[in-house]
């Protein structure tokens, strides 16, 4: 009898196995044929050209395809996946019915996508001021009471990344409404209205953006490979970032051990349990420092330590009882905890994978939020004297009416001071990998590209940069990038050259006229030289509506309406539109002046002001700023400019024998005056280097 258990058990394992084995198999032949997750409920497909539709499904499995009388079927290949192709489609706006049937009658084997819709599709793409939403800009709440249009819609890609291609990406296509549109990317929204309401017919975003990216990281590793410099970068950095999570799951024991080792532990919070945190706290007593200061220049340190801030900021009634986002910058050396009005809002410490190394932001509830008098306190662990505070007043993102108007004085003291730190000891301290797959060579592109292809489109706007101006070879070497990944991407859909409309960069930062270099107005320049040489492009100047607060300007419809003047007259044959803004053409020296000739873009040269969201107004009396002239010394002069037709003539009575000249070549220059009648700024240039 003992023989004969196992063997019984034997059969009916086996027997169980095949039960699951037939009940899988049914299972599986009754399953829904899964289309990719660009094909969802309200999607919009391109009109005019053949449009792929694909998806996965058993192996070997039949799926048929049905939409707008077209019916069209396949076979899933020996993975599973399968692709069929619609013939081009007409525009229309009528809601439709798209079905993917499987090989299967049975009514659990078709999937029904509803109201999808036939117009124009384009992909929006880059990083922050392309992910900045229309929540986050100008005039909001109107832009949004007033964004009835359903036949606008979004695609949002979510922000990862990968060092493999993805092929599938999860999301869901959203109709504009007054309630949606707060969620839209702001320059693809303007971008989409503005075409919509010339065009009249269904317009799609698909937006992929990721703040803080550089353009490596958007271009496929086989593209990276063909230009050296970038190959070298991209094998680097993919090396890095494969060892980056080990490295990352060990620092946390590594640094607790070397604080342990060396005194610098952050043993209690003393000074909450002190009244710190406090908005009655009197902190007469303390240090008073301006922003910029470290712990040795503030508290005359010779070690780290555990010290605190605090600022009283005034707010206005109307921010009473309404959250915003503290924004307190990038903090070097240090862990913090911060409170307002005496209750913690947040921390950044040893939690990966940023640690203590990214930018500062903070959510403050709106019932913290009180009319008049708030208190901000900081606690901040350093291990050395290093440990500084850097974000201006203005910068911090306060709900006040002027934020230029915020000081930038604060309370410091010591809560402990650390023991000293020998050279051997910091030598020793745990180096933190910061190298995230947002910023690594090819890590946008494999998961949040690639899944995208072949969706049909007609084209791409791109606003991006801001990454890849500093170091200054970085610049240079965009003259290189930009192009690559352009004809990466249309090498990649196989859609022939579709249009690609970008945004040069926009002013930005402090404005300081010092005939300096730029590494921002060498960007600009490769930008340029992309537009001149990379056929169906076109580029939206906006040097005009950046700013010296905030890297993210709010200004996105100028932005949006820009970009769609060149789709409206390159893509859709707009007749009689200026769509392009003043850009360099050829210079001349003529005696002791330097003749600047522009491509005027069709409408002629004018001094111009710019406000806010209002149109450009001729200023014909006003002096044309930031053109600078020099000689063969190389030594910059500001320069007398006038109008003369189509050309500017610049000369200084600095320099009598000039050879070169530049416009707005500055990372800010704030006020540059120079537009065509159609009210576009021209861009910055230099006659040579």
């Amino acid at each position: 009898m003992k023989r004969g258990v196992p063997g019984a058990l034997k059969w009916w394992q086996a027997r169980v196995r095949g039960l699951l084995i037939v009940a899988g198999c049914c299972a599986v032949g009754q399953a829904k044929p899964v289309p990719a997750g660009l094909f969802t409920h309200h999607a919009v497909l391109q009109q005019g050209r053949a449009v792929p539709v694909w998806g996965t499904a058993e192996a070997n499995e039949k799926v048929t395809v049905s939409f707008a009388g077209q019916t069209t079927a396949t076979t899933a290949d020996a993975s599973g996946k399968w692709t069929v192709l619609l013939k081009p489609l007409a525009a229309s706006a009528e809601p439709r019915e798209l079905i993917i049937r499987g090989g299967s009658d049975a009514p659990g084997d078709t999937v029904t996508l509803t109201d999808v819709l036939v117009g124009e599709v384009w992909l929006a793409s880059g990083q922050s001021n392309m992910e900045m939403t229309v929540q986050s800009s100008a005039d909001a709440k109107t832009e949004k009471e007033a964004a009835t249009f359903p036949a606008i819609r979004q695609f949002y890609v979510p922000r990862q990344g990968s060092l493999k291609p993805l092929d599938t990406v999860k999301g869901n296509w959203v109709v504009c409404s007054p309630e949606t549109v707060g969620g839209f990317s702001g320059v693809a929204y303007f971008y989409a209205r503005d075409l919509y309401q010339k065009l009249g017919i269904p317009i799609g975003i698909l937006h992929s953006s990721f703040g803080g990216t550089p353009a490596e990281a958007w271009t496929s590793l086989e593209a990276l490979r063909t230009v050296p410099t970038l190959k070298t970068q991209a094998e680097d950095l993919i090396a890095r970032m494969e060892k980056a999570p080990k490295l990352r799951e060990e620092f946390p024991a590594r640094l607790a051990a070397w604080e342990a080792a060396n005194g610098v532990v952050d043993a209690e919070n003393a000074g909450v349990k002190q009244g710190w945190a406090s908005p009655d706290f009197d902190d007469s007593a303390w240090t008073k420092a301006n922003v910029g200061f470290t712990l040795a220049s503030a508290l005359k340190a010779k070690n780290g330590g555990v010290f605190w801030l605090r600022k009283v900021v005034e707010l206005p009634e109307s921010s009473a009882g309404n959250p915003f986002q503290l924004g307190l910058g990038w903090l070097a050396e240090q862990y913090d905890t911060v409170y307002f009005n005496g209750v913690e809002v947040g921390s950044i410490g040893k939690k990966p994978p940023s640690f203590y190394t990214g930018a500062r932001s903070y959510n403050i509830p709106g019932k913290l939020v009180q009319a008049g008098r708030n208190v901000i306190a900081v606690r901040f662990v350093s291990h050395t004297e290093k440990g500084a505070f850097y974000i201006a007043g203005r910068d911090m993102q306060l709900p006040v009416p002027d934020p230029k108007a915020v000081d930038n004085s604060w309370r410091i003291t010591f809560e402990r001071e650390f023991p000293a730190l020998s050279a051997e000891a910091l030598a020793a301290r745990p180096a933190l990998e910061l190298l995230q797959i947002q910023s690594t060579s090819t890590g946008l592109y494999n998961a949040m590209i690639h899944p995208l292809i072949p969706y049909a489109l007609r084209g791409v706007i791109w606003y991006q940069g801001e990454s890849n101006t500093n170091p200054a070879p970085l610049a240079e070497l965009y003259r290189t990038l930009f192009p690559l990944l352009i004809k990466d991407w249309r090498t990649r859909w196989q859609q022939g050259d579709f249009p690609f409309y970008f945004v040069q960069l926009a002013n930005n930062g402090g404005v300081v006229r010092n005939h300096g270099a730029s590494s921002w107005a060498v960007l600009r320049e490769a930008q340029s030289e992309t537009l001149a040489k990379t056929p169906n492009t076109g580029m939206a100047v906006i040097i005009d509506v950046g700013s010296d607060i905030t890297i993210h300007p709010l200004n996105k419809q100028d932005v949006g309406k820009r970009l769609a003047l060149w789709a409206r007259a390159k893509t859709y044959g707009e007749k009689g539109l200026v769509y392009q803004s003043p850009l360099y053409k050829s210079a001349k020296v003529e005696g002791g002046k330097i003749r600047v000739r522009f491509d005027t873009g069709g409408a002629r040269l004018m001094v111009g002001k710019k406000t806010g969201l209002d149109p450009v107004v001729p200023t014909p009396q006003a002096k044309l700023e930031w053109f600078e002239i020099a000689g063969a010394d190389g030594k910059w002069a500001w320069a007398d400019a006038v109008i003369d037709g189509d050309s500017v003539v610049v000369s200084s009575t600095e320099v009598a024998a000039p050879v070169k000249a530049r416009y707005g070549w500055a990372t800010n220059p704030e006020g540059c005056n120079l537009y065509n009648a159609a009210g576009l700024p021209a861009s910055p240039f230099r006659t040579q280097e």
